[in-house]
């Protein structure tokens, strides 16, 4: 399953040059991730209705391009590797109408407690 969110890149989130900060990446990962798990019937308010909580333990990225104020993204999310208490996540952020990921290669491990 692969979750597709769209995200306008903000003014508030670009630095000086007009730029989209690296630091806003994983704040769209989370959105990504958010929308997968509503799709799966499951979504975070559950998990932690629940007690399932899942901190961040890791997180690489590996940008290939520069996105600006006002471009439309889509950011991709999928569950990688799943293991009782391990969850490995995948995303890749798109230019809207583009095919060629400009960030990929994103996990963000969390630890199911």
């Amino acid at each position: 399953m692969i979750s597709k969110s769209k995200v306008i890149v903000r003014y508030a989130e670009t630095d000086q040059m007009g730029i989209a900060h690296h630091s806003v990446y994983p704040i769209w990962f989370e959105l990504a991730r958010t929308d997968l798990a509503k799709q799966a019937g499951f979504p975070y308010s559950k998990m932690e209705q629940v007690g399932v909580m899942t901190p961040l333990v890791e997180l690489s990225c590996k940008y290939k391009k520069p996105v600006h104020y006002e471009d439309e993204l889509i950011v991709t999310a999928t569950v990688s590797k799943l293991s009782g208490v391990k969850i490995e996540f995948y995303y890749e952020v798109f230019l809207e109408n583009e095919n060629k990921p400009i960030c990929m290669r994103n996990y963000n491990t969390c630890i199911s407690q």
